[in-house]
């Protein structure tokens, strides 16, 4: 939190809650943190190179980042391999 002449600046976060965890995140949707219920154990997620946080009810997917619009698309399922 920056100060300003004695003046805090507020960040807008909000809690979201679920079943078996908190979600903190920023109002532009980005998650920072989740805190486990009922321990109060926290993870970080600010800064995990990129990857997708994403929270429901059911729990906490860890997902690639989107491709580039240059880039290769990231298959959602591994294509077989072929057999010789």
């Amino acid at each position: 939190m920056a100060t300003n002449d004695g003046v805090a600046t507020l960040e807008p976060w909000e809690t979201v809650d679920f079943p078996h965890f908190v979600g903190v995140r920023h109002r532009s949707g980005a998650w920072s943190t989740i805190i486990l219920k009922p321990t109060g154990q926290e993870i970080y997620v600010a800064s995990l190179g990129g990857r997708r946080v994403v929270l429901h009810g059911n729990g906490i997917e860890f997902l690639n980042p989107l491709p580039s619009s240059g880039g290769r698309p990231v298959p959602l399922r591994p294509e077989p391999l072929e057999r010789a």
